[in-house]
This record gives structure tokens, C-alpha cells and sequence, in this order.
């Protein structure tokens, strides 16, 4: 059974260290714009910054990173969780006019035993749309992501400033 599962191409790698790039934490270099790692950023202000996922679920699948290097949610500042989750607002409203997905899975995986492979509190955003099959998508051994990750990075780089804004951050009650 186990030679009929689909994985992500690179993925394992990655989440055996193999492709790590040698860097202390990637969500601080990826915020830091280090150029030893890939970066999908598409976002950045004072408390958060907002990234593409390297190995997405789903076209628009995209990360809320607090700026601070923060391991726990409990962690947080009132205003750090105020502003992230003000983003992922944002963000859905971003998603709903690029791509109108049906639903969403909002989350976060705080240590590994959760499934966090990044020891760097992020939150997931990841649309869902009404063709998904969910795991028998697995079952039945089609997974296909339809839109490659430079595709809806022009199309979030192009509309972001929209949805997450000064005036999106101030105007919350």
C-alpha cells in the first residue's frame, strides 16, 4: 500500500533535513530576505509577514508568520494576535477574489509532536474548493495541484496591497 501513496516532490527531503538550507530558523531568514533560502514572501510589516507555503495543499495555500521569533501561541502579544489574525481576515478576503474557494482549513501545528516542522509559530490559511474529494483523493491516487507556486505569486503579489493595508489594519473594532 505504501508504494501507491503520492508525496510531495522535495518535501521528504526537506522534512529530513536533506534540503534545509544551514540557517537557524527559516521563517526568521525568510523574513530577514536571506538569500540562503527560497523565499515566497509576499507580505511584510512591523508584527507579521505573510509567505506562500514551499509545498501548498492548494493554489492560495499561504502563511501567516508573526515577526517575532516565537515558538508558542501562548507566547503572543495581545496585539501580535490581534494583527495575525486581522491578516488571515485579510487574506481570505485576498483568496475569495482570486480564486472563490468554498471553504478554508485555518490552523497551526505548535511543536513537533503537532506536525510543526518549523520550530517558528506560522498559521496556515489553506482554500478549499467544492471539487475536493479530501482523502479519497488519496484513496483514489490523484492529488493535483492546478496552478504552480509562480503563478499565484503574481497573482497575490499583484492584489495584496488590496486586502492588507493600513487602512485594513485600522479599520478592525
Amino acid at each position: 500500500m505504501f508504494e501507491k501513496w503520492l508525496r510531495a516532490i522535495g518535501k521528504l527531503d526537506y522534512v529530513q533535513g536533506n534540503a534545509k538550507p544551514d540557517v537557524d530558523c527559516i521563517l526568521c531568514s525568510v523574513r530577514d530576505n536571506d538569500e540562503r533560502v527560497k523565499s515566497l514572501k509576499v507580505y511584510q510589516d512591523n508584527i507579521c509577514f505573510v509567505v506562500l507555503n514551499l509545498y501548498p495543499y492548494n493554489p492560495g495555500h499561504i502563511m501567516v508568520v508573526p515577526i517575532r521569533h516565537v515558538i508558542k501561541f501562548n507566547d503572543l502579544t495581545k496585539e501580535e494576535i490581534v494583527h495575525v489574525f486581522r491578516a488571515i481576515q485579510g487574506l481570505q478576503l485576498l483568496m475569495n477574489y482570486l480564486y472563490n474557494p468554498r471553504g478554508y482549513n485555518m490552523g497551526m501545528n505548535q511543536g513537533k509532536c503537532a506536525g510543526a516542522s518549523i520550530e517558528h509559530l506560522h498559521f496556515h490559511l489553506v482554500p478549499r474548493y467544492g471539487s475536493e474529494l479530501g482523502y479519497i483523493d488519496i484513496i483514489g491516487k490523484s492529488r493535483v495541484v492546478p496552478e504552480g507556486l509562480d503563478s499565484v505569486k503574481k497573482k497575490v503579489d499583484a492584489n495584496i496591497h488590496k486586502f492588507l493595508n493600513k487602512e485594513f489594519f485600522e479599520s478592525f473594532k
